[in-house]
């Protein structure tokens, strides 16, 4: 299976990674600190607020570590060499009320759309992902990888908590120079 389908279960994975959850806090720090500082690019203003903020990984060393293993994750999961594929990512950091409304991530070519979170205070915006009739509601917690379709809506609850809560989303697909054949 080259790309997952919605149509027959798993249509989403999760995972967990504890080389990634341990360097969490510092990650978090050093990202909020960056957002504070006005930092970054942001786009997708929608319900009162940007929901991407795209931050240069050269301000974040410790980020390479949780996208290499999101880009291992994701090649096990496309059933494709991690050499095939590219990685683009942005940070995503709910307030207290903040909502993530319903949309999908299939604007290009992408393969696999996933977020890996940073900072979850119990409760936060809870995940719903929609393939037709059904809905899955994945509650997060800090460490957690979460891949799905591209092509599936997805939504974040509105986010209780005074602590915010911070993920990384993200679209794998094929670097454009690769060998595109089944591996």
């Amino acid at each position: 299976m080259n790309q997952l389908s919605t149509s027959v279960a798993p249509w989403y994975h999760t995972h967990e990674c504890d080389e990634c959850r341990q360097h969490n806090t510092v990650l978090s720090a050093a990202v909020l600190k960056l957002i504070a500082q006005g930092a970054g690019v942001r786009s997708h203003y929608f319900a009162g607020r940007y929901e991407n903020i795209y931050l240069a990984e050269s301000q974040l060393p410790l980020l390479a570590i949780i996208l290499r293993h999101a880009r291992q994750q994701a090649a096990m999961i496309l059933q494709r060499p991690v050499a095939q594929l590219r990685i683009g990512h942005w940070f995503n950091l709910m307030q207290q009320g903040d909502v993530t409304l319903p949309h999908t991530h299939d604007d290009d070519d992408e393969l696999l759309s996933g977020s890996y979170y940073l900072q979850v205070p119990a409760p936060a915006g809870e995940l719903i992902l929609t393939a037709g009739n059904e809905r899955k509601v994945i509650a997060p917690r800090t460490g957690l990888f979460v891949f799905f379709s591209p092509q599936l809506q997805h939504e974040v609850t509105r986010h209780p908590q005074t602590i915010p809560r911070l993920s990384i989303g993200f679209n794998v697909g094929l670097l454009p120079t690769a060998d595109h054949d089944e591996p």
